[in-house]
């Protein structure tokens, strides 16, 4: 037998007592992970921290596992129902593994489902001495951090009036997205519901990520699993027969889930008000009006908010779609008895994408009359992170600020071998998700990175040119990546390359090349140049990577080398004819402050970052300009080089990067021999290095963050990880208890 772990909890809880280490129970090898702590415990499953070594991991946990990952570990009390019913519980572990595995084959997998990195059994003895063999999977840790990491924390832990429109645009877009990506792999989920969206990434920048896929009906798997959560589930789904694969049950049961999530997400509240609920379980919907946390830009636009009413309660509706009606009597009867309300009202939409088609606009609408009403009363139109100065002193004497572990190079799996060496990523040529994975271009090839591990990403021949000469590289419209060049965008979501639409005037017009893209926030856009002399260079926004906003001249007087989106609006730097620097804030209400005094005189800016309030900055060769409505003035730099990125952490601090340095913005309590004159004002904010580059290392390019610290990549796929001495700030340790 091999080395057992041992519980006295019915939940497992204390599994992780002693971090032993997690054996495989058929070949009684270690798989090279630790379990650390307790994370929680559901119906069926309880969840642990692992850390993984990655030089003695097994083949049981994938090459692309980062050194941190959540193990799942089926209950005993469940594994003892499902025997007194005659089922075997690893079925619901087998059909998570297959449904997860199935999505992780996509290159790069889609960021709206956990990752999964292998799965196993383990001899576990119980109190009173009994050993259970109990299966395991290993998926990505999604750690919320201070803001919460499901869907059901973070809404009600939103302040105030609620979830705002615009951030419930951002996290129903990639719920649905998560769907439309699982339907495309054969997969329903049948138990969608707030506990099972994992979210990632801070309150303005956040990823859903669908997760509990142990009730799924997966094409090629046989038989199934009974099971549901009726204030999310279809009526369909109480009709299910153990064993037996339910006809009524298609795309359109997950479409009520969504629906009642939508709902969810808007109200601030459940849509079913409970297991007494009789109106809800007769097929009756209640108006998002009904709910004491609706947000005021529907509260008070009656007619929007009726109009999202119907197409919820279309969503949610009993009556099953057309594509439905062909299922056997015995399924029909058994509906009809139970269920009159399922064959009168209206037909619930088919599928995910006919939902989706019907309420996004609404919901755009909305997003878009609340984001212009608030620019107008000088506030922000959604949540954000609080921009803010690193929030301790710094001192000639201070301890070390930041403990860094260098990456000499992303590892690249013996399968996904590159033979030929690759070429150096430029700066613009990668970029992090908001849960730290990154998609970065080597001349014509791609690499996919989670930590320090790289998948190879197939490129179809097709795609090759326009992969080789894109200039940029930024996250998708409504999810995925996008690579831009000049004259070109290519979207890859989910392991699926195409091209999109370039922006164009209705009237027609040349609309010139393109010159930037925006950097930072999820608001995906580019600048054109300009093509005549009666207009700067033209923004333009997409949120669907369908459709584009009308565009907005930018009286830049420049080339537009950076935009950054903020709460207000967006930060736009460059130069004109390459020798001096431009910068302009356009809001969210179509007015542009252009800034002159202090910009004009300086060499061109080349990265720029818009804070959470008004406050933004740009960086040029060996200096940085802080931006506010007074105009720019000059911060204190204690680095002299060439920058290529900023960026937000966490907690809303803002960092730079440069070819050879990573800095981010301080406040000083003492002198200080950083600024010219060796002194910096009390309070003052000063750019402090918290990594300096070897300079026979290859150059930097990016810079990305989780709650375990900064990730900077650099021109060969590797960098260093940086852990600021604040980090408990980031992610404090209470978060996974």
């Amino acid at each position: 037998m091999s080395l057992v772990l041992r519980s006295t909890d019915d939940e497992l809880r204390d599994l992780a007592q002693g971090s032993p280490p997690l054996i495989d129970a058929a070949s009684g090898e270690s798989t090279g992970a630790r379990l650390i702590r307790c994370i929680g415990a559901g119906g069926m499953s309880t969840v642990f921290l692992a850390e993984l070594d990655v030089a003695a991991r097994s083949d049981r946990i994938s090459p692309l596992a980062p050194a941190r990952i959540a193990v799942k570990f089926l209950q005993p009390t469940t594994q003892q129902e499902f025997r007194r019913q005659n089922l075997d519980a690893s079925d619901v572990f087998v059909r998570e593994t297959v449904a997860l595995g199935r999505m992780m084959e996509r290159r790069p997998p889609t960021e709206f489902v956990v990752g999964y990195y292998g799965c196993g059994d383990a001899d576990v003895e119980l109190a009173g001495g009994e050993v259970r063999r109990l299966p395991w999977l290993a998926i990505e840790l999604v750690d919320g951090g201070i803001d919460g990491g499901t869907l059901t924390q973070r809404v009600h832990r939103a302040a105030g009036d609620g979830i705002d429109p615009v951030r419930a645009l951002r996290l129903l877009r990639g719920m649905f997205e998560g769907v439309s990506a699982l339907h495309a792999e054969g997969i329903l989920h049948r138990d969608l519901k707030p506990d099972n969206v994992l979210v990632a990434g801070p309150v303005d920048d956040e990823t859903p990520k669908l997760a509990d896929c142990g009730i799924a009906r997966v094409d090629g798997v046989l038989g199934t699993v009974a099971g549901t959560t009726p204030t999310y589930g279809g009526p369909e789904q109480q009709i299910s027969l153990q064993g037996e694969s339910n006809p009524l049950i298609g795309p359109w049961t997950d479409v009520h889930a969504l629906a009642a999530l939508a709902w969810f997400v808007l109200a601030g509240e459940e849509w079913c008000r409970g297991v007494d609920d009789s109106a809800w379980h007769h097929g009756q919907r209640r108006s998002l009006r009904t709910s004491p946390r609706l947000h005021p830009a529907l509260m008070n636009a009656p007619e929007l908010a009726s109009a999202i009413d119907a197409v919820l309660e279309r969503g949610a509706s009993h009556r099953l779609p057309d594509e439905a009606s062909s299922a056997p009597e015995v399924y029909t009867g058994l509906a009809r008895a139970l269920y009159p309300s399922m064959f009168r009202g209206e037909p619930r939409y088919a599928g995910v994408d006919e939902l989706g088609a019907a309420l996004f606009p609404l919901l755009d609408e909305c997003a878009a009359a609340w984001t212009a009403r608030a620019a107008i009363e000088n506030r922000a139109a959604t949540v954000v992170r609080t921009t803010q100065l690193v929030p301790f002193a710094v001192t000639a004497v201070a301890e070390p600020i930041a403990s860094v572990v260098e990456i000499v190079r992303a590892a690249v799996t013996p399968s996904d071998a590159v033979r030929t060496p690759l070429e150096p990523v430029n700066p613009g040529g990668a970029v992090f998700q908001p849960d730290g994975k990154v998609l970065a271009r080597f001349g014509e090839r791609l690499l996919y990175m989670i930590g320090d591990r790289a998948h190879k990403v197939a490129v179809p021949s097709e795609w090759r040119p326009l992969v080789a000469t894109s200039r940029w590289l930024a996250r998708g419209p409504g999810g995925g990546f996008a690579l831009v060049g000049p004259g070109h965008i290519l979207l890859v979501r989910g392991g699926a390359f195409s091209a999109m639409r370039l922006p164009e005037r209705a009237g027609g017009g040349g609309v010139g090349r393109i010159e930037s893209v925006v950097e930072s926030g999820p608001v995906f856009g580019v600048i054109t140049a300009e093509v005549d002399e009666s207009g700067g260079p033209e923004l333009w926004t997409s949120n669907d990577g369908k459709a584009w906003s009308q565009p907005t001249i930018l009286p830049l007087g420049g080339e537009a080398r950076a935009v950054s989106c903020g709460a207000y609006g967006f930060l736009v730097v460059g130069a004109r004819r390459g020798l001096r620097g431009r910068a302009l804030f356009l809001g969210f209400d179509g007015q542009a402050s252009v800034y002159t005094a202090g910009v004009n005189e300086r060499p061109p800016l080349s990265v720029g970052l818009a804070g959470a309030t008004r406050e933004a900055w740009g960086a040029g060769s060996g200096f940085v300009l802080g931006f506010d409505r007074g105009g720019a003035t000059s911060e204190a730099v204690d680095h002299q080089g060439e920058p290529v990125a900023m960026a937000l952490d966490l907690v809303g601090v803002p960092w730079l990067v440069c070819e050879r340095a990573v800095l981010r913005r301080h406040a000083v309590t003492t002198a200080s021999s950083l600024a010219p004159g060796g002194h910096v004002p009390q309070g003052g904010p000063v750019w402090r290095t918290y990594y300096r580059r070897d300079p026979s290392a290859p150059s930097l390019v990016a810079i990305g963050f989780t709650p375990d610290g900064a990730r900077v990549l650099d021109a060969r796929g590797g960098g260093a990880t940086i852990v600021p001495r604040d980090i408990e700030m980031w992610a404090p340790r209470a978060r996974l208890g």
